[in-house]
């Protein structure tokens, strides 16, 4: 796990989610400008050429189903934990200015 995370941290100037597609694309545009200047502007412009998938079904797991999935999938979650912190702390360290005083 820690190879694959150094890998990560060495291989790839940012690692993003479409689950949190606003910090996702924010992060792209402030560190890969040549290629994701205006991401945002672009991705939210046309709705109807980006659409927001949506699950009609319920998502609900029992307990015991969830408790074996994660136990099954520990390291690809801890992988996943460990790219959103890193994501959103790339996301911090680009719009540090933005963000009000505590």
């Amino acid at each position: 796990m820690q190879i694959t995370k150094m890998n990560v941290e060495r291989e790839y100037a940012v690692v993003g989610s479409w689950e949190d597609t606003n910090v996702t694309l924010a992060v792209l545009e402030a560190y890969i400008p040549k290629y994701f200047s205006n991401a945002r502007t672009v991705y939210y412009s046309d709705s109807e050429k980006f659409n927001i998938n949506t699950v009609s079904h319920d998502t609900h797991l029992d307990e015991d189903v969830e408790a074996y999935l994660r136990s099954s999938f520990s390291f690809e979650i801890e992988l996943y934990l460990f790219i959103m912190q890193r994501l959103y702390k790339q996301y911090i360290a680009a719009y540090k200015d933005e963000f009000p005083a505590l």
